[in-house]
């Protein structure tokens, strides 16, 4: 991108990379975190963090989209919530809420003190911006091994999501993706379900 900037001011006469083939994308760092994981996680974790793995895990929202909630995001009546902020315009979508994600939001209007629905510890006309030790902390309380990121409770919604039967093109929209491909990544079959899959041929 640099030189390709570099080329169009005329700085250089041709970009020396151009004609390099990139490696391919690899899967990354995915961890799929189990039913009986997140309930030991919820259990031991602080209110906050609490919440916060909750409405990733029911929503698939990213954790800095949880971050900038505002309580003009939820419409808790027609039950789904806005994502107005994003990397690209497909991260700003509207997301279906749950019954566990619909009550979760209820009581964080119900506790607001100011527009954003998780306020800084700090400031509360700021959004939190990281919850890194209680998460930390939660995941040695719960003894969950090998470890979990906060974002891996995204990746078990998208999972999950197609395991129940969700369509990708659907899982796309709710994700917040730019494209299937991106989706396609995160949608890892439990081996019970590769196993009730074989099943189904017999």
């Amino acid at each position: 991108m640099l030189l390709n900037f570099a080329k169009r001011q005329q700085y250089i006469d041709r970009n020396p990379v151009c004609d390099v083939r990139f490696l391919a994308e690899g899967p990354g760092n995915m961890r799929i975190v189990s039913h009986e994981e997140q309930q030991r996680y919820l259990r031991v974790a602080s209110p906050l963090v609490h919440d916060v793995a909750l409405l990733i895990v029911e929503t698939g929202m990213r954790p800095q989209e949880v971050f900038q909630l505002r309580a003009q995001d939820s419409n808790l009546r027609q039950r789904y919530l806005r994502v107005t902020e994003g990397k690209t315009r497909f991260a700003r979508r509207n997301i279906p809420l749950t019954e566990a994600a619909s009550e979760l939001l209820k009581r964080k209007l119900a506790e607001a003190k100011g527009s954003y629905l998780f306020p800084h510890r700090s400031d509360s006309s700021r959004p939190q911006d990281n919850i890194d030790r209680g998460h930390h902390n939660a995941v040695r309380d719960a003894g969950i091994k090998p470890k979990c990121r906060l974002y891996d409770f995204r990746h078990t919604f998208g999972s999950r999501s197609a395991m129940a039967g969700v369509d990708l093109a659907t899982l796309k929209e709710l994700m917040g993706h730019s494209s299937i491909t991106t989706t396609m990544r995160y949608v890892h079959p439990t081996p019970e379900h590769k196993r009730n899959a074989v099943e189904k041929l017999e």
